[in-house]
């Protein structure tokens, strides 16, 4: 097997190691990732489990200068978000829900593909290959997201039935994306199964 990418997941894995350690890793998406570094074609280097934020912008696209005041990786209440509103100060203010995000490294084309379309047939529909010179990268990732301004310097600029809709909204992103999450761990684990009853 490359040596650079053994190298790289050993390193990866380390990473993973102090995360937990750091309780910086979201426990939805930990078995998951764990399924994928057991195999010997893969290792996981970043991922999300899907989350809903709160955040205040100073103008759109202004990334850098993001200023969240919420962030759950579970289904939320409209309290959540006017409690988290009470924290802004100047910009607009969204309200985000984000399916899951795992990038995983591959050590040939074939098995980056061959995690493509297990993803995709799991509902990961936008999950592809990434590829930098002979380093591959699987972006493991779905469809279904909301992003929507809720306010604007300090001020919550929708309230009652359109902002109970945009809570809803989120929290079934929330609830598809665990769903997908579930759907793709039972397939990791049938295929490890295989994997290792065809390898000892």
């Amino acid at each position: 097997m490359n040596r650079n990418f053994l190298d790289a997941k050993e390193k990866a894995l380390a990473a993973l190691d102090k995360a937990c350690n750091d309780k910086d890793v979201d426990a939805q998406i930990l078995s998951l990732l764990d399924d994928l570094n057991a195999f010997d074609e893969y290792y996981t280097s970043s991922s999300c489990a899907g989350r809903i934020v709160v955040l205040e912008l100073p103008c759109i696209g202004d990334k850098q200068h993001a200023h969240f005041l919420g962030k759950w990786h579970h289904q939320i209440t409209v309290e959540d978000v006017t409690v988290a509103v009470k924290k802004a100060t100047s910009g607009l203010i969204w309200i985000l829900a984000q399916s899951p995000i795992v990038h995983v490294g591959a050590t040939t084309t074939a098995s980056a593909n061959h995690l493509v379309n297990l993803a995709n047939s799991c509902g990961f529909k936008h999950s592809t290959l990434k590829s930098a010179g002979k380093k591959f990268m699987v972006e493991i990732c779905s469809t279904e997201r909301l992003d929507a301004p809720i306010g604007n310097n300090g001020t919550l600029l929708c309230r009652g039935e359109y902002l109970d809709l945009l809570v809803t909204i989120a929290n079934e992103v929330m609830e598809r994306s665990q769903q997908k999450l579930n759907r793709l761990e039972q397939e990791l684990h049938k295929r490890l199964s295989t994997y290792k009853t065809t390898t000892q």
